[in-house]
């Protein structure tokens, strides 16, 4: 499939070097999954070891269905392999398909193709993400991809994954990419995801250099080929011969980590788009999604115990994702059917902030020990609270318990010649046909008061007998925006620095707004002295707690 191509610098150094295990920390639009993921598996695993079998990795299901393949199979279209004639996703192969392609399949066949992806060639790739328990059990592989790699549980990765990446398969016997695997991220800025830029330790940069001097030494000698005479032909031919042995030498066993900033595509993105980010975006923001830089660990942060992968979890419902059939179509439309943390049978618990630039919602429950925040919604100016609680009724609109408790304070109620913020809130979930049970806490709390109750909570020292979690998929803005949250001294103890909220280039749902609303959620439940228990329709009390 031989056709022209366009490749950003950080793509061409991935085709060039070809390491067998390969990392890749880039800015946005860099074209990490279509350009890298896409190009090395199809062309170093896929390609190299017909009949072998790989895996796709993702933190999640849910990232694999929405995220990860409609980029892979963009990439795959770009390099000419079209889906359901040079590949299949989640389907046996037909009769028909086994013929045209005279198709033998993988060596390690899967059990059901539903989570797999097979190939023209006879090889293939399961789908393999951390929230799915044994999604990775009794397989053997030859080798792994996977996008988002921030995202991953190092040692899920390492205990689970790594051993199974160990077939021996004697038609591999002399591949360089045999057992090889290659990740593309952003880079990491909360406390999850360093580890992965450790990998820079490891890589063998003499290697990489010596490799680039070689591939630049086969392009000028291809420069001279085709005016060549026919001897001189044959001498170029030898030499690149020598070349490509000592290329395949040195990239045996090659680690090769690197990063990539934005501007490296700006040929692609164009200069307006770069100038758009520096002017929408912070300091910090444009330092890490821009211009790669690594984020120096934030020391002075409001939730200083706050760690991603211990709090954190993923919870998705794959059965429900698998009823899409891959239908990348049917995804818009995803509602709370997903949530395998939701609970069907108990009440929601809600929270906003509220200012001109962006309403934010956390929603919670509380299930057990847990205090868990499930989700995180907000509406963008020019929407208003109306949009906001559309949103919400939308994509909980399945829930069975239409129960809300309404955590607010005077913020919500002020008279400032406008409706109130709490009648909109109430009124608008009441005429969805939502109960709700407003949950008014009076003066909003003082930043010390949160501070000190976020560390008796995340540093769980007994204080509290609910522990906190936060769902990172389904409330990613909400957990970035308490990583980013930065304390200040003020004159009655800790505070928030608010600076985000009253900048205009700070994107508001990263801002302070987000873990504003949380606070007041967790405030609201373990501190205010309000009973959230269920009500009747009288409004006496049948279950406290």
């Amino acid at each position: 499939m031989n056709r022209q191509m366009h490749f950003n610098p950080p793509q061409m150094r991935s085709i060039f070097v070809s390491a067998p295990v390969e990392w890749l920390v880039a800015g946005r639009g860099t074209g990490k999954s279509e350009g890298v993921l896409a190009y090395k598996s199809a062309q170093c695993y896929f390609k190299t070891m017909p009949r072998g079998t790989g895996v796709t990795l993702g933190a999640t299901y849910n990232q694999l269905l929405t995220r990860t393949l409609p980029a892979l199979v963009y990439g795959w279209e770009k390099i000419g392999y079209r889906l359901n004639e040079h590949y299949l996703i989640g389907q046996r192969p037909s009769q028909k398909w086994i013929k045209k392609w005279n198709w033998k399949g993988p060596y390690r066949p899967p059990l059901e193709y539903k989570y797999f992806t097979s190939w023209f060639n006879g090889g293939g790739a399961h789908l393999v993400s951390q929230d799915r328990k044994g999604s990775s059990n009794g397989i053997t592989i030859d080798w792994i991809i996977g996008d988002e790699a921030k995202l991953l549980n190092e040692e899920k990765f390492k205990t689970e994954l790594i051993p199974a990446n160990r077939g021996k398969i004697i038609a591999f016997k002399d591949n360089i990419y045999h057992h090889g695997m290659t990740f593309t991220t952003d880079m990491p800025v909360g406390t999850a995801g360093r580890w992965i830029l450790d990998m820079s330790e490891k890589s063998d940069k003499e290697k990489v250099k010596q490799i680039l001097n070689l591939q630049a030494g086969i392009y000028q000698l291809k420069q001279h080929y085709p005016s060549a005479s026919k001897p001189v032909k044959l001498a170029i031919d030898e030499q690149i011969a020598i070349f490509n042995d000592e290329l395949k030498e040195l990239r045996t066993g090659l680690l090769y980590y690197h990063e990539a900033s934005t501007i490296e595509n700006i040929h692609a993105l164009g200069i307006d788009y770069i100038k758009q980010q520096l002017r929408d975006t912070t300091q910090f923001q444009f330092d890490t999604q821009i211009l790669n830089i690594r984020p120096m660990r934030m020391e002075n942060g409001f939730y200083p115990d706050l760690d991603e992968e211990y709090h954190g979890y993923f919870a998705n419902n794959d059965s429900y994702l698998e009823r899409l059939d891959y239908n990348l179509d049917a995804i818009a439309n995803i509602n709370c059917m997903r949530d395998s943390d939701l609970n069907f049978d108990k009440p929601l618990h809600i929270s906003i902030d509220y200012n001109r630039r962006i309403h934010p919602m956390t929603v919670a429950q509380v299930d057990g020990e847990y205090l868990k925040v499930i989700k995180g919604l907000h509406a963008l100016y020019p929407a208003k609270l109306k949009e906001l609680i559309d949103l919400f009724d939308k994509y909980y609109k399945p829930h069975r318990r239409k129960l809300v408790y309404y955590w607010h304070d005077h913020t919500a109620v002020g008279d400032d010649n406008e409706t109130k913020k709490a009648d909109v809130v109430i009124g608008g979930l009441r005429k969805r046909g939502w109960i709700v049970i407003p949950m008014y806490m009076g003066q909003a709390p003082s930043h010390e008061a949160k501070y000190r109750m976020w560390g008796d909570l995340l540093s769980e020292n007994g204080y509290y007998k609910l522990k906190f979690r936060v769902n990172r998929e389904n409330a990613d803005k909400y957990l970035l925006s308490m990583c980013l949250t930065q304390a200040e001294a003020k004159k009655d103890g800790f505070g928030k620095n608010k600076k985000s909220e009253h900048d205009p280039n700070f994107p508001a749902e990263e801002s302070t707004h987000y873990s504003d609303a949380g606070d007041m959620l967790v405030y609201g439940i373990l501190e205010s002295g309000l009973s959230y228990g269920e009500r009747s329709t009288t409004g006496d009390m049948i279950l406290t707690g």
